[in-house]
């Protein structure tokens, strides 16, 4: 049995790189093409998931330290984990993982680390909220609405805390 955001076991025997291909393969069958809700790139997108973090609570030290985990492979890892747990995405996560990709299934030839879990982090949180960017002379101001599981008051505290220990680890 596996504790929240533990690896699955299975994940240790993929190499890093086709965990990557993985998380981006899931990103591209999870995430959409509509310049609103998608950002543009992976410092637009790491500014959404800091906003996120904000947003759900986390204080700025929070948010620092967990932004420093968007170049760790354990973070891919967690991520990875997470999406195959997640109802949403489940199935998806298991039929690539079924057949993990191999580099020559993949356009881009070498996956950065962080702009890969980037995009994925982002494709996935698009599965639970509502994301809008509103850009204006060179800046992305980022709105995020509750509509998906309108139930939980408390969605992006929740979802900021889940991002955070993708990103950092969970706490020892």
């Amino acid at each position: 049995m596996t504790t929240p955001l533990e690896p699955v076991k299975e994940f240790g025997k993929l190499t890093d790189r086709v965990v990557q291909l993985s998380l981006q393969e899931i990103a591209e069958d999870l995430g959409g093409s509509d310049p609103i809700q998608t950002p543009l790139d992976a410092s637009e997108a790491q500014a959404l998931i800091e906003a996120l973090l904000r947003a759900g609570g986390r204080s700025p030290e929070a948010v620092a330290a967990a932004m420093e985990g968007v170049h760790d492979h354990a973070a891919t890892r967690r991520l990875l984990a997470e999406l195959s747990r997640d109802a949403e995405t489940a199935q998806l996560t298991a039929a690539v993982l079924a057949d993990p990709p191999a580099d020559e299934q993949m356009s881009v030839e070498h996956a950065v680390v962080s702009a890969v879990l980037l995009g994925a982090l982002v494709s996935w949180l698009q599965t639970k909220i509502d994301i809008e960017i509103k850009r204006t002379e060179g800046k992305s101001e980022f709105r995020f609405r509750v509509t998906k599981q309108a139930t939980s008051t408390s969605l992006l505290r929740d979802l900021a805390r889940l991002v955070s220990r993708i990103l950092s680890g969970p706490p020892e």
